[in-house]
């Protein structure tokens, strides 16, 4: 994987090139329109996204571990066997994601909306699920032991096969 900065990250977008199996790793990408971008393959550890559209956008295989997703634009993201283990995702619009085969380990997912988002064999252990919005998502065969789903709303959502679901009190301040 090549290591990129800031500034080369808009010269690719504005040039087309590939943005794929690339290292964005540590950058701060606040703000900027990813819609319909091809990542496939990249790392996103611990990078600044918030405030970001990756409306379309594919993430397939990447490693987005402890990224910051706050605020962002997310509707009909393909996520796909991606590391999300300690992602920020407050406030995250996931409408219609696919995050099937995801690794949400303490990825905090307050007030996302995941409504019609595929979850299909996720983990989500020890996730915050406060106020989510996951209604009509499928959560099928997914891990949900210690996810704390305080107001979380799973009006109409598939939990065929999901292990560890437990309403849960308010978070602990």
């Amino acid at each position: 994987m090549s290591e990129l900065t800031q500034e080369d990250v808009v010269i690719y977008l504005r040039e087309g090139r590939s943005m794929a199996n690339l290292d964005y790793s540590g950058l701060d990408l606040r703000g900027i329109n990813f819609q319909d971008v091809r990542f496939d393959g990249s790392s996103f550890a611990g990078a600044n996204l918030a405030e970001t559209n990756l409306g379309g956008a594919n993430l397939q295989h990447c490693n987005l571990e402890e990224a910051n997703f706050s605020e962002a634009m997310m509707v009909h993201v393909d996520m796909r066997h991606s590391n999300l283990r300690g992602a920020n995702l407050v406030n995250a619009n996931l409408k219609e994601a696919v995050l099937a085969d995801c690794d949400l380990t303490h990825a905090d997912l307050t007030r996302a909306n995941l409504t019609k988002a595929s979850l299909v064999g996720a983990t989500l252990q020890d996730a915050l699920l406060v106020g989510a919005n996951l209604r009509q998502a499928l959560l099928l065969n997914a891990n949900l032991h210690g996810a704390h789903t305080w107001k979380a709303n799973f009006d109409g959502t598939v939990l065929d096969g999901a292990k560890g679901l437990e309403y849960s009190d308010p978070p602990e301040a």
